[in-house]
């Protein structure tokens, strides 16, 4: 029994009927009676599943966080709109501001660079002006600043509109004192942690006639040479500051009122002599630039030492105690016996780690130098021509250096508003910080942080974390741009259990000890947020988001609306579409041009079948 066409009508599916029903029929296979929408109002958008729509981002602060930002979105974003306001008079952050005698980082240089811009390196340990010229060129090469950055711009306020799902900013030009507003659906603080320093609340500090620095705010090129200069301050600026300029002044004063542990530099198996800095001779900088691979496996292995560090953060650890002996013996030869010094000095109650570790080549034996005086009690007052110690003695100096830190209380220095709180409010008071993951703040949609609270400060290498807390970032974006997502808020419950965890585990490392650190604001007993483990946990952790831990609203009452119109935005953007069998165009995801030599070859007809 066979089918047979009716050549009365040139419609498969036409009955017999009259010329109107059989109209009716075509235009209802051509699409004609498709409903635009359904009973509800709900209608399909018309585009493909994964269109982005364009959205703004503001970032507050131009150093190596928001670089990178750039460069990547540039690599991996659509439709996105960046705008990043710097207060300076040019990018670079601490490593514009901090120029005092010494200023270097305490991981080695071919770690603290990014994964996409490699460097050779004049020295093992960099000085702020190297990597202050490694970020420049970053920005030079791709012109960032005409593009996205607004120097000697402040950010003044930030509240969030709730209706309009953005951020509004007011803005003050530092140059001109106009205040503008500006939008945007993200915010993204890249400001770093260590950015608003502070001079030490000493009597009579602003009567002094000779010069007063702050070790952030240093003339640089100021000349100490034979000169007699009073350092305050201990904390790691202050002991760069000590060993370099030691041997150039004529009599050095310096304050050490805390114990503090100052240990071999981080990765030291692979620096100078007793873990001083040294200079790459021109053959080890050619080697590493003709072998690409080893000096891959160079960064790798000086990278693996310093991820071993965590082990000696835990107490009781075996590798606590051999850091916590090796460093006491150190500093003991170092301070050449000294009992005063040494017993004021080194710690008794905490160990390695507690303070983020201090590497500091020849700061000990500065100490105990013939033209040094160390204090471990506090000022006493300072005079026009110099300063009185806690007895009222009186010293005549010409220059004091204020190596006394930064606000680290993560509070804002300008009203930043959502849902009726003020995050000063939030986190000052007794309460202390909640944050979540570092990344977010719990009830603030729509922004994110790059070393915020909680987050892996103190061990290794920031570049790799920045370049991570970057791509996270970037993920929940995208999120929001395809699915037409207004707000994505960290959860409260969320973020106080993440809290919960951290503040138990966190009881268990140096870090919670008694001693003073820019991690607990400088106080012994003050809070700890640290992430709570090592940083490759934190980067598992970021590896992508958990969607599950935020309150999500769309712009869509129907949340399923992003899925548009059947088609995927693939099937039109030039990349593979059978992207999922694996990729030949040399691994690059972009639709190939087929021809029709295979065909010829496998084809049924080609073979006579």
């Amino acid at each position: 029994m066979g089918i047979h066409s009716e050549q009365q009508s040139n419609n498969l599916y036409a009955s017999r009927g009259n010329a109107t029903d059989a109209s009716l029929l075509t235009a209802e296979r051509d699409g004609a009676f498709v409903p635009k929408r359904d009973e509800h109002g709900y209608m399909v958008r018309e585009q493909p599943m994964g269109t982005k729509r364009k959205v703004r981002v503001v970032l507050m602060g131009a150093g190596a966080s928001a670089l990178n930002f750039f460069k990547k979105a540039e690599e991996q974003m659509e439709n996105l709109e960046m705008c990043c306001y710097e207060k300076n008079a040019d990018i670079g952050g601490t490593w514009l501001e901090n120029r005092y005698p010494g200023c270097a980082c305490d991981i080695p240089s071919v770690n603290y660079q990014f994964s996409w811009k490699l460097k050779l390196w004049t020295h093992y340990y960099s000085f702020s002006p190297e990597i202050w010229d490694y970020l420049k060129s970053i920005e030079e090469e791709n012109d960032f600043i005409s593009k996205y950055i607004k120097l000697r711009h402040q950010i003044e306020r930030v509240e969030w509109d709730k209706e309009a799902g953005h951020w509004k900013f007011d803005i003050r030009n530092l140059d001109t004192d106009h205040v503008f507003q500006d939008s945007a659906e993200f915010f993204i603080n890249s400001g770093g942690v260590l950015n608003s320093w502070k001079m030490p609340d000493i009597p009579g500090l602003q009567d002094f006639r000779g010069k007063v620095m702050h070790s952030a705010r240093y003339e640089e090129g100021y000349d100490l040479t034979g000169k007699r200069v009073a350092v305050v301050g201990a904390g790691s600026s202050g002991v760069q500051i000590v060993a370099s300029i030691q041997q150039k002044v004529s009599k050095l004063y310096h304050w050490v009122r805390s114990p503090i542990w100052i240990t071999a530099g981080f990765a030291q198996s692979w620096a100078g002599k007793n873990g001083a800095n040294f200079a790459y001779t021109p053959e080890q900088l050619q080697y590493l630039e003709e072998n690409p691979k080893k000096y891959l496996e160079y960064r790798k292995q000086i990278e693996n030492e310093l991820n071993q560090r965590f082990k000696f953060i835990i107490k009781g650890s075996e590798e606590a105690k051999k850091a916590r002996e090796y460093s006491f013996n150190e500093m003991v030869t170092k301070l050449k016996g000294d009992q005063r010094l040494c017993d004021k000095i080194i710690p008794k109650n905490f160990n390695p780690g507690c303070r983020r570790p201090t590497p500091a080549p020849g700061y000990l034996e500065a100490l105990v130098a013939e033209n040094a005086t160390v204090f471990t009690d506090p000022i006493g007052t300072v005079t026009p021509s110099g300063f009185t110690d806690h007895e009222g003695k009186e010293y005549e100096v010409d220059v004091i250096i204020c190596a006394t830190g930064f606000d680290t209380s993560w509070l804002p220095r300008f009203p930043f508003i959502a849902n009726g709180v003020d995050l000063r409010d939030m986190w000052g008071g007794p309460d202390g910080v909640t944050s979540y993951l570092s990344i977010g703040i719990p009830t603030f949609p729509n922004y994110f942080s790059v070393g915020g609270p909680y987050g892996p400060l103190a061990h290794g290498s920031f570049m790799p974390l920045i370049e991570r807390w970057t791509q996270y970032t970037f993920d929940i974006i995208t999120k929001a741009q395809v699915e037409n997502i207004k707000s994505l808020t960290p959860r409260l419950k969320v973020a106080s259990q993440f809290r919960q965890h951290a503040d138990l585990f966190l009881k268990r490392t140096a870090w919670t000890s008694s001693c003073r650190s820019w991690f607990k604001n400088g106080k012994a007993d003050g809070q700890t947020p640290i992430y709570p483990g090592s940083r490759l946990h934190f980067m598992e952790m970021m590896r992508q988001p958990r969607y599950e831990d935020f309150d999500i609203e769309y712009w869509d009452e129907n949340q399923f609306a992003f899925m548009g119109n059947g088609f995927e935005i693939r099937e039109f953007d030039g990349r593979d579409i059978t992207n999922y069998l694996g990729l030949l165009e040399d691994g690059v995801d972009k639709q190939p041009q087929y021809g029709e030599e295979l065909m010829n070859e496998l084809a049924g007809w080609a073979v006579g079948k």
